[in-house]
This record gives structure tokens, C-alpha cells and sequence, in this order.
């Protein structure tokens, strides 16, 4: 979410309104762009005046995303607002509107402040609700006519001569191209906009207006006296302007009148007559209309059909040929682009009765997304990015601060849409104001990822542990090894306070869950190290160890060069160290790289010399891909789930195993075949490492 010019709009006026003079001033006119205006009355829902949605956005969007959080006047007598059918309506919409402002503040507050206490967001909840009575009477939607006989038109709320947008009334005279952007019509896009101002008011107020102190101490009644000074002092800022965040407390300023009715509305909480259940849930996705707007596919319903994206339970799907391909949640929807083609801006709804019986394909997000994205960057990678970036809380969310350029590990990634592929990253990182901060930053799409964050060398210890990083086992009691994430065979348990090294990061679901490779007691497998989204459990798994005395290493590699958690291959600053599979080598070939492409170097791994292949990035770029596994390969739980490819040598049928290899399972290839070259290498015959199992 963009800061709202720069934190210097006032918010002042009957309605409020959010700038005065101060730079990015826009001269328009009164009720600009607004299309049938209609009238209205100050009870919930139908504050006027009221312009047509389609001056800014489709109709469409909002009936589809937004349901019943519309104020319809075709069901309320607008001669009587006691009429029992003027009541009914009005009630109906606060029962719609309460729990999507009550889970939108819920959310905007955890993503500011992670660590919130209950008692905070409580009084912050309040505080939110009686700004919402104070300023808009709770009116966004409302369908209205201009006239009897007239047809019922979709309205947006307008204020101040028609200068204030929505619910949180933007300024179009401050906000002009955010207002262009979808920050007024699009009702919780609005709300995530406009609220970061009396955010910034609340964080103000202890060291402006109440003395220093950060929570309330001391009775329940000082206790809630202090929560109620602090919402006080964020509303007196959020319609004054940051300067006027303790106005509240002066009896004698000319805006005393205000303050004193956003206290009324505070203490009396005027919503709650209108609202029948404080625990019912919202009827919308507010998570997606906060995050993405009107990138939120729009719902509709219907059968499965070819070139379409479809909603199955929390699943998006495509129809591929005859077989429903899917991924487990629709924010990876736009990953599907790599098996189809299709809209990613609907999603139609389908129902399991309507496929039983089809073909399905249930796709790993993080092997679906990397291989369809060229340069998408693996979950656990380093990046580094070449120009600060805005990091905001959520995908297309509320602004956070500016990231400086960096190097940064990626806690998770999203894909948005088919044909831009514009790809976001979580990571953690310090702003340019000193805060250290988790967040989203955006790395360019198809055509511009490459100048604004690349793969790189880690630099620092990361969130998630990175190949040769130590960690130990923090369960209650034991936790398991197995063949293969995440439910393989048990190879044995590992008690609490094991230290073992990290050789590979294997991530599933759209939660993130995290499963490292290790060797434990000379078995070669996997554990569960937690997951990351929407919160991160890694702490309960594992956790930072030191390295032993000796520590050994997770992969063996040529002097002078590191192993590279995204493409599981050696490298230096310019080159990729082979062995590599025999279909990236065909694809080296058909590129035309020449004889480079099958040629051995000669490079010293431990101190033995050995002969492989050697090529530079973008050539190992192009012909090894961008999948979990290289060109050729899949991940094979015959070989303890490492990456596996089928070959024919001599006429006959081989498999190839691709590391990391640690120093124990090195040892005993060495042991067991007489040093043979290839145990320093990065690539095994499968009938060794399946015989090195114990």
C-alpha cells in the first residue's frame, strides 16, 4: 500500500478528506467524474452522495467479489429510515460489512505489528469501527436510482462536493493517480490504503500524547483508558494531519466538535445496534481483495472447461486435453499458465461431483512455478537485487518501507499472471529507516527480472537454513528421518538436540512446508523443519546449531567454487561445473554451443584431479532449465529422493543420481569402489549410491 503522499495529507472536512495544499495537487473539479449522483441519508450504508462504481471499475467485479456488501435501496423505503423494511436493509448490510472490516484491521494490524497483543488489537478493532462511523456511516456500495421508475444503478460513496472516494473518502485532488489505480472504488483497497495514516497516528500518539507509555497499565478501567486515548489520538491525526495526532487534548481548537463525536463513537460503538453477530465470518475473500485488488479472479460457477481457470475447493485448476491439472491454492494459479493457456482474471467454480472420475494432476507449487518461470528464483535461494525496492506486507499490499539493494533469502515466492509473470518475493530484510522488517518485494516480470534481482551467494545466515548450515533438533521428543518428504519410509529418528548438517532445502504445498536433507548415522534422508505461510513453525523443528569442531562438508566441490542451493550444481563468479544430465547436454549441443558442451576440464575436488564439464552461466541457463531438477532429471524415491535420470550407456539402460553428496556417503563410495573419480563428483551411478544404503 502506497504512503499516503508521503505521510504529509491532512485529513480534514465533514466527511474526511485527505490532503490539502501540499504537493501533487490536482485541480479537479467538484464531483469529478461522477456519473448519476444520487442523494442519501446519514445511516449506515447510505451516507451521501453516491456516483456510479463504472466511472472507475466494472460493475461485474464488485457484484462478483464483493456479494453482499452492497446497500441496496431497491429493499429500504428512503421516506422512512424506521420503516421495519428500512431496518431489516440496514441491519442486513452492517451483519455483511462488520466481519470484512473486522478481519481487514485484524489483518492490516498482524502484518504492521506481528507480535500484537489481544488487548491492542482489540482497542485498534475499536478504533478502526468508530472511524468508519465518524467519517462514512459504514457506506461504500449501495445500488440506488436517480428517480422512481429509474433503474437501480451500482453507486460508490462520494464526500466533500464529491473530492472524497469510498468509505475512507481519498482526496482525488491529493490522490489522483491512486484514486486512477482502483484506491477508491475497490472498497478494501481503499480501506487498505487510506488506514496506514491513522496506523501512523497510533504509533505516534504514546510518545506524542501519553507519555511515553506503549500499553496500559494499572485497573481495567485505566487500562481502557488508555486504549481509548491512543484510538483518540490516532483519529485527531488521521483528520488533522500527522502534526495534529494529540489535538484531542486541547479543549479550545476549532476541531474540538470532532473529536469529541469520534469519542461518542468510540465509547458508545453506534455500530453494534445494527450488527446481530460479532462472530459471524465474512462473506468475501478479504485476504485477496486487500492483496491483489482487482487481480482477485472473479467467482462464478459452471463445469470444467478447456482454456479456463476453475476453483476447486481452496484447489486452481485447468483442463489439459482431458486431465484436471491443479495446484493446491489460487495464488499459484498463474503457474498453471505453463500447462495451458487460459484467463487467470476468472475463476469459475467447480463442484468434485462434476469431475469425478477425471484424470488429475496435482502439482508440487514450487516444481510447477520454477519450471515455468525462467530466472524464478527457488524457495531458501539467495538473490540479490540491484536497485531498492518497496517491501510491503503482503503481495500488492501495504507498503512497509524501501528495501535497499541487497542480498536477501527468499521465504517464499508468488507468480502473478499467465503472459507478465511479474515474481514476488518474501524476504527479510532492514529499511532504509533502520526497522528490520519482513515483507514483499516485487523482482520484475518476464522481460525485467534479470536487471532487479538474481541468483547469488548467500552472505548471511538466513531464516531458512542454506546447504551446509547446521541446525538441531528442537521437538518435545524425536523426529524423523525418511526416504523421502513428506511421508516416505522412516529410516530412523533423530533425538532432540541432534545436530546434523542441512545438504538440500525440499519445499511442498502452498504452506510452505520445509523438509531438509541430512546424513544421520549414515543414512541419507529427510526431516521436517516446519512450514513458512502464512506464519513461519521453523523454530519448533530445528534451529541454528554451530558446526563441529571438524564439520563436514554437504557437497564436494571443485577449489575455489560453492555449491548453488537453486541449480544444485558447483559454481564459481562465472562458471558451472558438470557432471551434467545427458538431455542438458543434448540441449547444449542443439543451442549450438559446439564441442564445449561434452568437453572435460581438468579441476582439482579434494585434492584428486578430474575431468568435467565446464560451462559458462547462461549457457548452463538454457540448456540446464529452471526445474527442481535439472534438464532430464526427476526427483526419484527409489534414490532417497534425489533428482534421477534414465540413460542408455553401451546399449544399456543405467540410472544417473544427482547430489548433494556429503562427506559420509563420499567415504564409503570411495571405500566401496576403490576411489573411483566419480565419488567427488555430482553425479553417481544409481546401482552405487542405492547400494551405499543402509
Amino acid at each position: 500500500m502506497k504512503k499516503l503522499i508521503s505521510r504529509l495529507a491532512l485529513l480534514a472536512g465533514g466527511l474526511l478528506m485527505l490532503g490539502q495544499a501540499h504537493a501533487g495537487y490536482t485541480p479537479t473539479a467538484d464531483f469529478w467524474e461522477c456519473a448519476n449522483k444520487v442523494g442519501g441519508t446519514f445511516t449506515h450504508g447510505r451516507v451521501p452522495s453516491g456516483c456510479d462504481v463504472a466511472s472507475f471499475g466494472p460493475d461485474s467485479f464488485v457484484r462478483g467479489s464483493y456479494g453482499q456488501a452492497i446497500f441496496n435501496d431497491a429493499s429500504y423505503n428512503t421516506a422512512n429510515a424506521n420503516d421495519p423494511i428500512s431496518v431489516a436493509e440496514r441491519k442486513r448490510y452492517m451483519q455483511e460489512m462488520y466481519p470484512i472490516i473486522r478481519d481487514a484491521s485484524e489483518r492490516y494490524l498482524k502484518a504492521r505489528k506481528p507480535g500484537v497483543l489481544p488487548d491492542e488489537l482489540a482497542a485498534y478493532q475499536r478504533g478502526v469501527f468508530a472511524l468508519l462511523r465518524q467519517e462514512s456511516f459504514w457506506s461504500h456500495y449501495r445500488d440506488a436510482q436517480l428517480a422512481a421508475g429509474q433503474p437501480f444503478l451500482l453507486k460508490m460513496v462520494r464526500g466533500d462536493n464529491g473530492h472524497g472516494h469510498g468509505m475512507m473518502q481519498l482526496d482525488d485532488r491529493y490522490h489522483f493517480v491512486p484514486l486512477q489505480e482502483g484506491k477508491g472504488w475497490n472498497m478494501l483497497q481503499n480501506f487498505s490504503y487510506a488506514i496506514d495514516i491513522y496506523y501512523d497516528g497510533w504509533q505516534k500518539a504514546p510518545a506524542s500524547c501519553l507519555g511515553g507509555a506503549t500499553t496500559g497499565t494499572g485497573t481495567a478501567a485505566q487500562i481502557d483508558e488508555y486504549w481509548r486515548s491512543r484510538a483518540r489520538s490516532a483519529w485527531s491525526a488521521y483528520n488533522g494531519g500527522p502534526t495534529k495526532v494529540c489535538r484531542w487534548q486541547n479543549t479550545a481548537d476549532a476541531n474540538v466538535a470532532k473529536d469529541n463525536g469520534y469519542r461518542d463513537n468510540y465509547d458508545l460503538r453506534r455500530w453494534l445496534p445494527d450488527v446481530a453477530d460479532l462472530a459471524r465470518a465474512a462473506t468475501i475473500d478479504v485476504a485477496c481483495l486487500m492483496d491483489m485488488g482487482s487481480a482477485c479472479p472473479l467467482p462464478t460457477s459452471g463445469g470444467p472447461t478447456p482454456n479456463t481457470l476453475m476453483k476447486l475447493g481452496s484447489a486452481a485448476c485447468v483442463l489439459v486435453g482431458e486431465t484436471l491439472e491443479c495446484v493446491d491454492d489460487l495464488r499459484d494459479a498463474a503457474c498453471l499458465g505453463s500447462r495451458t493457456t487460459f484467463d487467470d482474471s476468472v475463476a469459475t467454480t467447480i463442484y468434485a461431483a462434476a469431475v469425478t472420475g477425471r484424470a488429475r494432476i496435482d502439482h508440487n507449487r514450487h516444481q510447477l512455478c520454477r519450471a515455468g518461470t525462467p530466472g524464478l528464483q527457488s524457495l531458501g535461494s539467495a538473490i540479490a537485487t540491484s536497485v531498492p525496492l518497496e517491501l510491503r506486507s503482503s503481495v500488492g499490499g501495504m507498503l512497509l518501507g524501501t528495501l535497499p539493494a541487497g542480498n536477501y533469502q527468499v521465504l517464499d515466492f508468488e507468480l502473478r499472471g499467465v503472459l507478465k509473470q511479474d515474481r514476488y518475493y518474501r524476504v527479510r530484510g532492514t529499511l532504509t529507516s533502520g526497522a528490520a522488517q519482513d515483507g514483499w518485494i516485487l523482482a520484475g516480470d518476464s522481460a525485467t527480472h534479470a536487471g532487479i534481482a538474481t541468483a547469488a551467494a548467500p552472505l548471511a545466515a538466513g531464516a531458512i537454513a542454506y546447504p551446509g548450515d547446521w541446525v538441531a533438533v528442537n521437538v518435545t521428543t524425536s523426529l524423523n528421518l525418511r526416504a523421502s518428504p513428506p511421508s516416505g519410509t522412516v529410516l530412523t529418528t533423530m533425538p532432540r538436540g541432534a545436530v546434523v548438517q542441512v545438504k538440500e532445502v525440499y519445499g511442498t504445498a502452498s504452506a510452505n512446508n520445509l523438509y531438509y536433507r541430512t546424513e544421520y548415522l549414515g543414512k541419507d534422508g529427510w526431516f521436517f523443519a516446519g512450514n513458512l505461510y502464512p506464519t513461519s513453525t521453523l523454530a519448533s523443528w530445528a534451529v541454528p546449531a554451530a558446526a563441529p569442531a571438524s564439520p563436514t562438508k554437504h557437497a564436494h566441490c571443485p577449489t575455489g567454487t560453492r555449491y548453488d542451493i537453486h541449480s544444485r550444481q558447483c559454481m564459481s563468479a562465472t562458471s558451472v561445473y558438470g557432471p551434467f544430465t545427458a538431455a542438458a547436454t543434448q540441449a547444449c549441443l542443439d543451442g549450438g554451443a559446439g564441442a564445449v558442451c561434452t568437453a572435460g576440464r581438468g579441476v582439482v575436488v579434494d585434492g584428486a584431479l578430474l575431468q568435467l564439464q565446464l560451462w559458462n552461466k547462461a549457457t548452463n541457463t538454457a540448456a540446464v532449465g529452471n526445474g527442481d531438477c535439472p534438464r532430464g532429471a526427476s526427483r526419484s524415491v527409489a534414490h532417497r529422493f534425489h533428482c534421477a535420470e534414465a540413460v542408455v550407456r553401451n546399449g544399456a539402460a543405467e540410472t544417473d543420481v544427482y547430489g548433494p553428496f556429503g562427506t559420509g556417503l563420499v567415504n564409503a563410495c570411495l571405500s566401496a569402489t576403490g576411489n573411483a573419480a566419480f565419488c567427488r563428483s555430482n553425479r553417481w551411478p544409481g546401482s552405487v549410491y542405492t547400494a551405499l544404503q543402509p
